[in-house]
């Protein structure tokens, strides 16, 4: 789940209250950078399946993104941009990171590359780090690293001190060959270290996958939890169910997907 000071009661899908309905202006601190998010959010995501998602809707957001004054706008706009953008969108991403802005925008726009997972996006990412190791915005840098290249705690997830900051890097860099190696593709996407996809129950039981489920099939995972709990054997029900039926063939694996529209890929 989100953070919970970024978010009313748990209702249906990942991204709501707030990209799914008005807010009200006494809840947040810029109501009218809302707007603009939840249009961009509802082309890339039409509901019920009806028609395509419209990605174009999501040109020009990394440039919002990082202008925008509401922290929580902030973090979902963040979060779509690394959920629903395309190749382009994120490459855009990186070009913004390598003009040498400063923190904490840099830092922030970390975390959309790791939820891309494309494993070019591991160069950037440790880039950030080296050049801003020590600032608080950039400690859970290593958690995105980790996400995306291993696939359980190992030398990604090991928080360095500054004396062993270049030993760190050169960690993840040897991690970053063997994933390349592995996959045959320098492009691929990634979450725990294999190819992103429809993953197996084990994985989708973990809280990082369910999020990942829900944005990209679409599926309402709501009734996983109760109060704020989550449910495991309702939530091992309904995967099982999922995993059983012919959805999944729907679901190109190393693919992205939002709300179960097809990602588009650029070279």
């Amino acid at each position: 789940m989100l953070c919970p000071e970024f978010m009313g009661p748990r209702e249906q899908w990942w991204f709501t209250p707030v990209l799914w309905k008005s807010i009200p202006q006494q809840e947040y601190d810029g109501p009218h950078e809302w707007a603009p998010l939840r249009e961009r959010f509802a082309s890339a995501s039409p509901r019920q399946g009806q028609g395509q998602g419209h990605f174009d809707a999501l040109d020009g957001l990394v440039e919002v993104a990082v202008g925008l004054q509401d922290l929580a706008a902030k973090y979902f706009a963040m979060i779509l941009l690394g959920a629903a953008g395309s190749d382009r969108h994120l490459a855009a991403a990186r070009a913004y990171i390598y003009e040498d802005r400063l923190a904490p925008n840099v830092v922030e726009l970390c975390e959309p590359l790791a939820v891309w997972g494309r494993l070019t996006a591991v160069e950037t990412i440790l880039w950030v780090y080296d050049r801003h190791f020590g600032a608080q915005c950039a400690e859970g840098i290593p958690a995105y690293l980790t996400t995306m290249l291993e696939p359980e705690f190992g030398p990604a997830a090991d928080y360095p001190r500054e004396d062993t900051l270049e030993a760190y890097e050169a960690a993840v860099r040897t991690l970053h060959q063997q994933r390349v190696a592995e996959l045959g593709d320098p492009n691929a996407y990634v979450l725990f270290g294999e190819r992103f996809g429809t993953s197996p129950y084990e994985l989708m039981m973990q809280p990082l996958m369910r999020r990942r489920f829900e944005v990209t099939t679409g599926i309402d995972c709501s009734h996983f939890y109760v109060r704020r709990d989550f449910q495991p054997l309702t939530a091992a029900a309904h995967l099982e169910a999922w995993l059983d039926s012919s959805a999944p063939d729907h679901f190109i694996p190393g693919e992205r997907y939002f709300f179960g529209h097809h990602i588009p890929r650029d070279p």
